[in-house]
């Protein structure tokens, strides 16, 4: 009796000292990273975005991937195009300072129901929308379910179809019931800026992770409990929400171009970016020894792209 009762009071003194290290982890990360944006009411949540650029100009949307935030995709891109464009960056629900609602976020309807509040708050005009990894399966919902919002899309090592195999263990993990919020409460602030970094350098593979990836891009964030759970309900719902969502992409008109790396161990072209841009008509620009990260490594591959859709879609208007 007397080993079960220490036993439970080093659980119970081990769960307290964890408690109290998320508590301080997620103080560090918001200060380290704070919101830089605004806020907008969504579907009744707070959602935060951000803006640069001439609000008159031709609009452009950016979509965030899984485990990530604004910050992600908006530092190689957002400079860049705000010289002669308006562009918009969203955290999706849960992720960065969105908030999320209990039920039914991690569907691709909701999501692009968010993307579509969010253009528009802008004014509503049709929007280019460029979009990287679980961001183009948002980006592929807004045009299906609202093609008037969409002039035309970049994606970016797209995810967006079925696919073999189970996800990752931790994901799978942090969404389960009752053991989700525990895993992620206690250990995800403790382990994740550990064992992060690997998962970060795969996402890069072949190539080395730029030195400042993880302070730029804000990549602490996502260790924050409610940002890693929310991010693993998405990522574990895609394979039923792709299997649903896939059929419908013949029905899109609106151009597109697709960018992906030859070789990616995160979200296989062979699967996704390959059969998506057979179904959507769609050009395919192969940007080498990028992995999942073109828009990072090959930044100028992205903007030619984007402006090539602008072309497109310009041409398609006239016509």
């Amino acid at each position: 009796m007397l080993w079960l009762a220490a036993a439970a009071l080093a659980a119970a003194l081990l769960g307290f000292a964890l408690s109290a290290h998320a508590r301080s982890y997620v103080r560090m990360a918001e200060a380290r990273w704070p919101a830089e944006g605004r806020f907008i009411e969504a579907e009744n949540i707070k959602l935060h975005l951000r803006e640069a650029g001439e609000t008159h100009a031709p609009r452009v949307l950016l979509i965030h991937g899984a485990s990530a935030n604004l910050r992600e995709i908006w530092r190689p891109l957002a400079d860049a195009l705000a010289c002669d464009h308006h562009v918009i960056a969203y955290d999706r629900p849960g992720m960065g300072y969105s908030a999320r609602p209990r039920r039914n976020a991690q569907t691709l309807a909701f999501q692009a129901r968010i993307a579509a509040r969010v253009l528009e708050q802008a004014g509503g005009e049709p929007t280019i929308i460029v979009a990287h990894s679980l961001g183009a399966a948002v980006a592929l919902r807004l045009t299906l379910d609202f093609p008037h919002l969409v002039a035309g899309l970049v994606l970016i090592a797209p995810a967006s179809h079925p696919y073999p195999g189970e996800n990752a263990w931790w994901a799978r993990a942090a969404a389960a019931p009752f053991f989700g919020d525990v895993f992620c409460g206690l250990l995800v602030p403790w382990l994740g800026p550990i064992l992060g970094r690997a998962g970060i350098a795969n996402n890069f593979a072949p190539a080395k992770t730029p030195v400042n990836y993880y302070d730029e891009a804000g990549v602490g964030l996502i260790f924050r409990p409610r940002a890693f759970r929310a991010s693993a309900r998405d990522v574990v719902a895609t394979k039923r929400e792709f299997a649903a969502q896939a059929p419908r992409y013949g029905d899109i008109i609106a151009p597109a171009l697709i960018v992906t790396a030859d070789r990616d161990h995160v979200v296989s072209p062979n699967i996704h970016a390959r059969p998506l841009a057979s179904e959507l008509s769609a050009e395919l620009v192969i940007a080498p020894d990028t992995g999942h990260m073109p828009h990072r490594l090959r930044t100028d591959l992205v903007i030619a792209a984007i402006r090539r859709v602008e072309g497109m879609a310009a041409d398609a208007d006239a016509g």
